[in-house]
């Protein structure tokens, strides 16, 4: 089972002292045995895993989208943690 949720593009994004905030987005799927795994993917093309055993986000790999039906480009194989 997997929760997603998309939030359009803001033409006016949130700024702090003229700085524009970056957002994340966010992905949710849970296993057949319950357990959840947490995504979130950066404007940056950053993806990012919630890791327990570290207790923080950990770095999978940096992505361009991918157009016309190709999956996204990134700098490494995608590979999920397995905690």
């Amino acid at each position: 089972m997997a929760e997603v949720r998309l939030i359009p593009g803001n033409p006016a994004p949130a700024t702090y002292k003229d700085t524009g905030i970056e957002m994340a987005s966010a992905l949710v799927a849970e296993h057949q045995d319950g357990t959840r795994i947490y995504l979130r993917y950066f404007p940056t093309g950053e993806i990012q895993q919630w890791s327990a055993a570290s207790t923080g986000w950990v770095t999978l790999a940096r992505c361009t989208p991918g157009t016309e039906g190709r999956p996204p480009q990134c700098d490494k194989p995608l590979r999920l943690l397995h905690e």
